[in-house]
């Protein structure tokens, strides 16, 4: 086969691999095929590429990192605090929704979101109920479960023994709460 054909079969596989077309399987044995055990290089990025690929891990920190500096750090009004958290954790449930198909991302979207609305839960209990441990423990025993469903519904093993753990230390101190053990 003449190797400008080649070439342009070999590029056409590595499209088709990057636009998911085909299994990823698959691509890899064609490219095997037609590469004919030469070393090709698919990871051809310059700067530009890989920057672009950082883009939403940077977008999702700084919603994390500023959300938590502007609710933890300032001296905002309580209210306005909990805006911005419930809308970083809106965010980042709508960038969980949009990169579902990337599970990286899709994880790092969920512990942002969840440490968030276990801050957010925190914050509105110390404010409504400031010297109630049962209604502390009702929260936090709400956000383990919601952890501990995730984690079963999405396949994702550290948010189910979070929230399985973090539900038997909350009944453990429920109990001791109750019976005043």
């Amino acid at each position: 086969m003449n190797e400008t054909r080649k070439k342009i079969i070999i590029n056409e596989i590595l499209y088709w691999k990057k636009a998911r077309m085909l299994p990823e399987q698959y691509c890899d044995y064609l490219l095997a095929l037609y590469s004919e055990g030469e070393d090709f290089d698919t990871e051809k990025e310059d700067g530009n590429g890989r920057f672009l690929r950082m883009l939403p891990y940077l977008a999702i920190a700084f919603i994390t990192i500023s959300a938590i500096c502007l609710t933890n750090f300032t001296q905002l009004p309580f209210k306005l605090q909990i805006v911005i958290s419930t809308a970083a954790v809106i965010i980042l449930l709508g960038f969980a929704f949009l990169f579902s198909r990337r599970r990286p991302l899709l994880q790092v979207c969920l512990i942002g979101a969840s440490l968030m609305l276990l801050g957010v839960t925190l914050d509105i209990v110390e404010a409504f109920a400031p010297r109630s441990n049962s209604v502390l423990y009702i929260s936090l025993l709400a956000n383990c479960l919601l952890w501990w469903g995730s984690g079963r519904k999405l396949s994702l093993p550290y948010f189910t023994i979070a929230g399985i753990l973090g539900t038997g230390v909350i009944c453990f101190f429920m109990a001791r709460l109750i019976f005043g053990l």
